[in-house]
């Protein structure tokens, strides 16, 4: 995972340290930057089906399929995963779709140990990314990512709870403040996540109409 170094330094900025220039540097605040970065861009990341981290792809199928009786396919996921969010149709539509008539769900589907089971075949997977490089990042994402890993920082660098306590809030606040833009950004946000819409409007960000 690319460790981005301005996200570090923000962070850094709020505890008032120094800042780093390389992540492998010799330094308290590089190594411990290095050591909660890929933690704290793992858990944002989760967090929210995030648009521009969005991927798609055609998944392999196993050759052992472990739930046979239940699921009719076992997929391998997809190595940069962070969250599944749907199967989506392959060209053409769902196969066997009523024509004329709306669009049908998308296929259910469950993940267990690394296998993504369904009944679908030929199974396409739209899905989250973990590894997002910071140039692909929208500013107020970088900003929500910034506080997280600045309230991790806290104790090991400043060893003050009551700051990371009041980071946290912060990096909440900011959080939602991106997912609300996120939302604005794509006009299916509201069917789509409709726990985080309702938080975002709670704290108070404006949210599209979908």
């Amino acid at each position: 995972m690319a460790i981005s170094i301005t996200v570090c330094n923000l962070a850094l900025g709020e505890l008032r340290a120094p800042a780093i220039v390389d992540i492998d540097e010799a330094t308290t605040e590089a190594a411990e930057c290095k050591r909660y970065y890929p933690h704290c861009l793992k858990l944002l990341l989760e967090r929210f089906d995030w648009s521009f981290a969005a991927r798609i792809a055609a998944l392999g199928e196993m050759t052992v399929n472990p739930r046979a009786s239940e699921w009719a396919h076992a997929y391998a996921l997809p190595a940069d995963m962070a969250t599944a969010e749907r199967l989506v149709p392959p060209p053409g539509g769902w196969p066997n779709a009523p024509a004329g008539l709306p669009p049908v769900p998308a296929p259910p589907f469950i993940v267990e140990d690394g296998v993504l089971y369904s009944q679908m075949p030929n199974a396409i997977l739209e899905y989250s990314a973990r590894d997002v490089p910071a140039a692909a990042m929208p500013g107020l994402f970088i900003d929500a990512l910034a506080y997280a890993l600045a309230a991790r920082l806290a104790v090991p660098l400043r060893d003050s709870r009551e700051t990371k306590s009041q980071l946290l809030q912060q990096a909440e606040i900011a959080a939602q403040r991106a997912i609300a833009d996120d939302i604005n950004r794509q006009s299916n946000r509201d069917a789509r996540a409709p726990d985080e819409v309702a938080a975002a409007r709670g704290a108070g960000w404006p949210v599209g109409a979908g």
